[in-house]
């Protein structure tokens, strides 16, 4: 179950549709029996070497779990549910993406994952809902051992990826106006790729596009510890062109105060004259 709900690829799951709907079937036999809550909503012990579940059943196999360094405890693995929060972050920005685009313009395979999304969402509702009502949602949030980059990264978890509310300066707005959005096979790209990064990416790294426009995105890098620019906000805005993904995206650094100040060479990937 951990491997399947880790997967951070909505077209590999497309891929194994079969193999996805009946364990999305599976979780939602085990969300109907409130016996199970405690299975999906706890920490789990981290295993180290398993001869695997048919083995250990016939009382053939062992299960081993790690120990954490200094022989006290055992090191734990997030609750399932937590892994069933970021996969259904994932089928969500791929159905908002996928969903703008016409369905007569959308072929088997990507109805296919669109429905599979929806069918992801729905079963972690149903996760959610009845963890919150037997009370165990946020049992093991906190344990009072975080220090503060673990809360570090799981702020910068949360707030990877979203969509703007509004409209907000952009760049390349001219060149976005005058480019035609339905493009399913540009539509569809950015579909799976803003849904792997709504969970992927590295902390201190935020992502958002346009309202109803995948292809302008902002984003916002803080400076990393041990570098020059630690302590620093830098804005880029990035546009997905007609031919995308044939051709790289137009990437432009908003942090200059107006063009006044300048920084390393490599951050600026994008030529202002090719536009004019």
């Amino acid at each position: 179950m951990e491997e399947l709900l880790r997967n951070d690829s909505i077209s590999d799951c497309t891929e194994r549709g079969d193999l996805y709907n009946t364990f999305l079937a599976a979780l939602q036999s085990i969300a109907s029996n409130p016996r199970l809550v405690e299975f999906y909503s706890s920490e789990r012990d981290e295993v180290e070497y398993t001869d695997g579940l048919e083995y250990i059943v016939s009382g053939e196999g062992m299960r081993r779990v790690k120990a954490k360094v200094g022989g006290y405890g055992v090191e734990k693995d997030p609750p399932l549910l937590d892994l069933m929060d970021n996969l259904g972050k994932q089928a969500e920005t791929f159905s908002r993406t996928a969903g703008k685009m016409p369905m007569n313009s959308l072929d088997a395979n990507i109805s296919h994952s669109v429905n599979l999304c929806s069918n992801i969402i729905a079963i972690r509702q149903i996760l959610q809902s009845i963890s919150v009502a037997h009370g165990r949602r946020d049992e093991n949030v906190s344990q009072g051992n975080s220090n503060n980059s673990d809360n570090y990264i799981i702020a910068s978890s949360a707030l990877a990826y979203d969509e703007l509310e509004f409209v907000v300066p952009f760049v390349f707005s001219a060149l976005a106006n005058s480019t035609n959005f339905v493009n399913p096979k540009r539509t569809i790209t950015l579909a799976k790729e803003l849904s792997t990064m709504a969970t992927s990416l590295p902390p201190g790294i935020f992502v958002r596009n346009l309202p109803n426009r995948p292809d302008c995105i902002k984003a916002l890098i803080a400076g990393p510890d041990g570098t020059p620019y630690f302590g620093g906000l830098f804005e880029f805005d990035v546009f997905a062109t007609a031919a995308y993904p044939a051709e790289p995206p137009q990437v432009q650094l908003t942090t200059t105060a107006n063009g006044q100040v300048r920084f390393n060479p490599n951050l600026y990937a994008y030529d202002p004259l090719r536009l004019s």
